[in-house]
This record gives structure tokens, C-alpha cells and sequence, in this order.
């Protein structure tokens, strides 16, 4: 059986999320796409290489079946891994790979798991292998949608165009999450006021979104870029891209753990489209309102 699952952008709320406060993500039309046979072994195949269960090379696949065999014994599984999300980018590419794989699994092994079910295995794969996480990754890819998290309200944003242009860094979430709740220790009431600045930016954003005013979007993402900056996960080439972008007028902020991966601009369609000449590997991507599903 073949499932897929969505991949995601925050566009607000990153970090903040981990400890409690308020983020903004949306699923994108960007999947991963799991092809599940039943076999007497495991064999994991994917862009990465061909594998048997293997917890460093495919951790989150491997971890994906031995999670979903604390529900349902099986002997073992072919799995073929596609994919259109860039790995280590930001945008919900591991969480979409477990998501995919536990929907396949459950059709091709007729578990009959609920999408809540799903989303609690992933959800503890998440933290098989990060160690630390909010469950935002595996809930967006699970439901699809745009959703305020951790409040799980979903969210009817207006015809939002984003850009995405890849620093081609890879941001690795644990490491980053981890980083963070360093900084925090060392500094707790200065870190946990910056996560409840970012939270607070996220709950004024969402009637700006809904309503589509741009001035106010602008200023909210440039604000929460400059709280992201300012814990230690952004990076170089991620300002510089954002400093560009904002000589051009765009508003932009990275999205996801950072230390990497993607920055996300928000605009005027024809503004945007300008951009993609001046960075030649930005793409479009448009909200996804569906989850996991069997293809």
C-alpha cells in the first residue's frame, strides 16, 4: 500500500511552541510518499541509500516500524521512501517520512489505526530519535491544514503566497531544539521572556493573516525573525538571504528549527515572483488542507 503525508512551514512560533506558547504552521503541497509491501525482512529504500532497520541511517523510518509493532507484530516490510520535501530544511520532512510510513504500514498490515492513533506513534518517534520536540511536525503532517498550536484550532488564513528559498544548510531539529534549551538554562528568565514575546506574535498575527494585511504581516515576521536571531538559531547565510530580501522590500523569516535549512517570504505575488530571479533555487508552495492518506 501507498500513503503520503504533507511537509510543513511555521509562520510563526518556532522554539516558542516547544515550551508551551503559541505557533502558527501550515501543512504544504509538498509530500513524502511511503510504498509499504508485506516481506519476510525489512528492506528500507529511500533517496539516502537501501538499508535494512537501520536506527542511524533511517532513524525515523526504523523507529516508525518498531513503534508500530508494539500495535501489530509483523514479520517485516519493503519500503520504498519518495519524496518532495528537501531533507534537513525546515519543512517537516522527517515527520512526514513517519507519518507516511506508519499510514502505509496501517493500510498494507490493516491495523485500522485512527489518525489520532498515528499521530501519537509519530509523536513518540519524534522523540525516539530528537530526544525533545513539541509534536507540531507530526500533528501538521498527520491532519494537514493550517492549525494554532498547541491549542489545535484550526486556522482559515486568506490567499497567502509563500516563498521558499533553501540555504541549502541543513537544519538538523534536535540539535537546534537542544541548543536552545542550553541557552535557556543559562539564562532562563531572559530566554523565556523571548518565547513568550514570539508566542504573543503569533496570537496578534493570526486576524492580520485572516484578513490579509500585509503592512501588519510584514512588521510581525520581521519582529519574530529578530527573536529567532537573537537565541542563536539563525546563521549567516539565513541573514543574509532575509537582509536581501528586505532591500527588496520583502518581509521573510527562517522557518522550522533554523541553524539552516529554509527562509520563508510573505507578498505580493508579482513582488515575490521578482525574487525567484535573484535566487534561483526559491520555490512557491501553497497550504495543504489534507493530511496522511492512502494514495
Amino acid at each position: 500500500m501507498k500513503a503520503s503525508a504533507p511537509g510543513k512551514i511555521f509562520l510563526f512560533g518556532e522554539h516558542a511552541v516547544v515550551y508551551g506558547k503559541k505557533a502558527l504552521v501550515t501543512a504544504i503541497d509538498l509530500r513524502c510518499f511511503a510504498d509499504v509491501k508485506k516481506r519476510d525482512d525489512f528492506r528500507i529504500s529511500s533517496p539516502i541509500g537501501i538499508t535494512g532497520l537501520d536506527f542511524e541511517k533511517h532513524p525515523y523510518i526504523s523507529y516508525a516500524i518498531k513503534r508500530f509493532m508494539e500495535i501489530k507484530e509483523i514479520k517485516g516490510a519493503d519500503i520504498e521512501i519518495k519524496s518532495q520535501i528537501p531533507v534537513a530544511s525546515g519543512l517537516g520532512s522527517s515527520s512526514a517520512v513517519t507519518v507516511s510510513v506508519l499510514k502505509a504500514l496501517d493500510a498494507e498490515f490493516e491495523a485500522s489505526l485512527t489518525n489520532e492513533e498515528i499521530y501519537e506513534i509519530a509523536r513518540k518517534v519524534e522523540l525516539d530519535v530528537q530526544g525533545i520536540g513539541s509534536g507540531t511536525d507530526p500533528f501538521i503532517s498527520t491532519y494537514g491544514g493550517c492549525w494554532l498550536i498547541p491549542d489545535r484550532k484550526p486556522v482559515n488564513i486568506g490567499k497567502v503566497y509563500f516563498l521558499v528559498i533553501n540555504t541549502e544548510e541543513k537544519s538538523i531539529t534536535g540539535d537546534m531544539v537542544k541548543k536552545v534549551a542550553s541557552l535557556r538554562k543559562e539564562f532562563p528568565d531572559v530566554v523565556d521572556s523571548i518565547m513568550s514575546a514570539i508566542g504573543g506574535i503569533t496570537s496578534v498575527a493570526i486576524p492580520h493573516l485572516e484578513n490579509l494585511n500585509n503592512d501588519k504581516i510584514s512588521k510581525l515576521i520581521r519582529m519574530n525573525q529578530c527573536l529567532l536571531k537573537s537565541i542563536g538559531v539563525s546563521s549567516e547565510k539565513i541573514d543574509e538571504i532575509v537582509m536581501k530580501l528586505n532591500s527588496l522590500g520583502i518581509p521573510s523569516k527562517l522557518t522550522g528549527a533554523g541553524g539552516g535549512g529554509c527562509v520563508i517570504a510573505i507578498g505580493d505575488l508579482e513582488k515575490l515572483t521578482e525574487v525567484t530571479k535573484v535566487f534561483p533555487n526559491a520555490f512557491f508552495v501553497k497550504p495543504e488542507k489534507e493530511g496522511a492518506k492512502v494514495e
